[in-house]
């Protein structure tokens, strides 16, 4: 994983390789934890779900009809719906669901139960609140009432008690719009009636008074224009109720009594108005479901375009009450005006008649009274007709099954399986969430670490050159052992091929130095600077290069045990003391490395090594070689390492991976920087688990290459 800016740097695939077994034992660890979770929870704490489900049906226009009517979009349906299911879970409506003897009597009601059995409705009305939900199956005429709980037999009880009291609402609203639809006609029904019973007492007394019983019918032309009249003047009066009893619903529907017709809502969907609220609400649910695919349902935007539709959603429904009362009021309006005219009308009439009947002697003024009684009396039976054929038509409709609009499609049985818990949810939940905790507290671990690790972590650490990465010895696939001479005795390893990598890089950056001594440091004890150095000289010497090896590590000595000479034979501290010469303790190995071990143990001063006696050393062995190699001590821990760096060309840093901190690290590259000596570069030294992704195919490809060598 790259790195910038000095951050912290991860490689996952090493990560996981490093705690794969804690990893595949915490899996594991969970899948039991899980199972033993969905046993118990399945054994003590079961929960049991229903669903009452309840169907929109659609409304009635006349009760000859097939089936009710499904004229309604689908936001329409939503907004009846969810204000529907609104109404079964409010308040008031589980306040009376919880009064009942059965419901008081299920299981779930005893924790609400004082010591003397008597329940707090109060505090079971909160609890039930909480958990009972309804809502609108979307595309669907369908809106559902769910409800959970731990004993399964309660469920039905509650749920059944929940819908039918709805269902009992629901009935008795439908019987009283019969009432309120009936309640103009029966109105008018009265009038009529008791003017039919004045009219026929009229009708009898006049016959009684005028004796038209014994008198012969006289047809003249004085009466053939009267009866004219009088046709007109009664079609006239029938307009006049017709627009009366108009007048009396439009009435209704304004003072709230009945509610309005599927016409009246068409034609102010119609409206200008309406249309475009309508055009707004298409353009802002398009914007949602954009916002919704843009941002998703959590998202701010998202938020604001759905409070945006339903606000446009309630203005369009307040414009479309608005058109509808101004509709009515223009149709009453129009219709009471009508009623004037025709008003005018019959008195004109009225007045014609009136004359004419003065024109025609007493009989016929008598006997087209009695026929102009007749005739009104025959209107209002005929219209007491009408209206009771109309009154019939509204008992007819609201008597069918369906002038309810919402139906219970069937009663909520006891659950068979509890609802949860689900085997396939709490197993594999509780393996990934204990998965994912170590997961997380391993990667925060790494991430807290400041230690050097891998190759990432100097690459992240501003001008830091790292001239090589030999691996731990570990991941090594070949069976190369002793790391301090792996070049010597195992060539084909993955070690000794690092090491070669490492000289190649290092030999490009020493020639353009221009340095012939070099001091090898690190960081911390251990960090492995011996083998660096050993290795490396002895790829110089077998290049053809006369190398030169000093063991510059007075307190800690490694060279002469790598390398099998006696530690305690003269060498550099006796040098410097001035006891020996260099041409007398100079040791030539087989590979022809000379090699100055650090000398006898009484003249190991290391505190000599600031002065110049070390430049004086490596000016006598200038001569004879053309590249030394000085392996010093630990620069933490060894004061003397900086004094010797400003005596050699070069300088080097060993670091061992995991030993170091990185901020160690980069304030030592910084203090070797300010010497006058060239700093090289880093060698990362034994990172381990580095036999994982691209590490792991390098190692394997040289290994495998190594191995096809050596038997060739």
């Amino acid at each position: 994983m790259p790195a910038t800016g000095g951050g912290v740097t991860i490689d996952p695939i090493r990560i996981v390789r490093q705690h794969l077994v804690l990893l595949i034992v915490t899996g594991v660890v969970g899948l039991v934890v899980g199972t033993g979770v969905f046993f118990v929870w399945l054994r003590y704490f079961p929960s049991y779900s229903g669903v009452a489900t309840f169907e929109l049906i659609g409304t009635l226009d006349d009760a000859a009809d097939a089936k009710a009517s499904e004229e309604r979009n689908e936001e329409t349906v939503q907004r009846i719906a969810g204000t529907e299911a609104a109404k079964v879970i409010s308040e008031r409506a589980l306040e009376v669901v919880l009064k009942e003897p059965d419901v008081q009597r299920i299981s779930w009601m005893e924790q609400f139960k004082d010591e003397s059995g008597k329940p707090n409705l109060e505090d079971a009305l909160i609890e039930l609140m909480e958990e009972i939900t309804a809502g609108y199956r979307r595309r669907t005429q369908y809106f559902d009432v769910r409800w959970s709980t731990y004993v399964k037999t309660d469920v039905p009880v509650l749920l059944n008690a929940v819908a039918d009291h709805y269902i009992k609402l629901e009935e008795k609203a439908a019987r009283n719009k019969k009432l309120y639809a009936k309640q103009p006609f029966q109105e008018n029904l009265d009038i009529i009636d008791q003017e039919i019973k004045t009219l026929e007492n009229a009708i009898d007394d006049f016959i009684n008074t005028k004796g038209m019983l014994s008198l012969t019918l006289n047809t003249t032309a004085v009466q053939k224009d009267l009866e004219d009249r009088e046709i007109e003047k009664n079609e006239v009066i029938t307009n006049i109720q017709q627009t009366q009893g108009l007048l009396g619903q439009i009435d209704a529907k304004l003072a709230g009594t009945i509610e309005w017709t599927q016409d009246d809502v068409r034609e102010a969907e119609n409206d200008q108005v309406v249309v475009r609220a309508l055009s707004e609400i298409q353009v802002l649910r398009g914007q949602l479901s954009e916002h919704k695919q843009k941002f998703g349902q959590d998202h701010t935007q998202y938020r604001q375009s759905e409070r945006a539709l339903d606000a446009r959603i309630r203005e369009r429904d307040r414009k479309v009450e608005e058109v509808i009362l101004r509709n009515l009021q223009a149709q009453r309006k129009q219709a009471f005006d009508s009623l004037e005219r025709l008003q005018a009308v019959e008195k004109t009439l009225d007045e014609e008649i009136t004359k004419k009947s003065e024109e025609m002697n007493d009989f016929v003024a008598a006997q087209a009274r009695l026929e102009k009684m007749e005739a009104e009396l025959q209107r209002l039976e005929e219209r007491r007709t009408t209206i009771l054929n109309n009154m019939d038509e509204i008992e007819a409709m609201f008597s069918r099954k369906d002038a309810v609009e919402v139906q219970l499609t069937g009663a909520v049985l006891t659950p068979r399986e509890p609802s949860s818990p689900k085997w396939f949810v709490v197993i594999p939940g509780t393996a990934v969430l204990l998965l994912g905790l170590v997961t997380a507290g391993v990667f925060l671990k790494e991430i807290l670490d400041k230690r050097v690790r891998t190759t990432a972590d100097l690459s992240s650490m501003p001008g830091a050159r790292l001239l090589g990465v030999i691996p731990d010895i570990k991941d090594d696939p070949t069976d190369a052992s002793r790391p301090e001479s792996v070049i010597r005795d195992f060539p084909a390893s993955v070690l000794a091929e690092s090491h070669r990598q490492f000289a190649a890089a290092f030999r490009r950056v020493r020639e353009d130095s221009e340095a012939s001594t070099v001091l090898f440091v690190g960081g911390m004890p251990g960090a492995g600077t011996t083998s660096v150095v050993a290795n490396l000289a002895a790829i110089a010497a077998a290049a053809g290069r006369r190398v030169a090896l000093i063991d510059g590590n007075l307190r800690r000595p490694r060279v002469a045990e790598v390398f099998g000479l006696d530690p305690s034979e003269a060498g550099l501290g006796d040098v410097i003391m001035g006891e020996a010469r260099v041409a007398d303790v100079v040791n030539t190995t087989p590979e022809g490395i000379k090699v100055l071990t650090a000398g006898t143990q009484k003249n190991r001063h290391f505190e000599r090594l600031d002065s110049e006696n070390l430049r004086k050393v490596i000016r006598d062995l200038g001569d004879s070689v053309d590249v030394i190699f000085v392996d010093g001590p630990p620069v933490v821990v060894a004061s003397e390492a900086m004094g010797m760096a400003d005596q050699v060309d070069a300088t080097v840093l060993v670091i061992r991976a995991y030993s170091e901190q990185r901020g160690l690290v980069a304030r030592l590259m910084r203090q070797l920087r300010e010497q006058p000596s060239s700093f090289l570069g880093i060698v990362l030294n034994r990172p381990r688990n580095t036999a994982g992704g691209y590490f792991k195919r390098n190692y394997e490809a040289i290994a495998e290459y190594s191995r096809e060598r050596t038997e060739d």
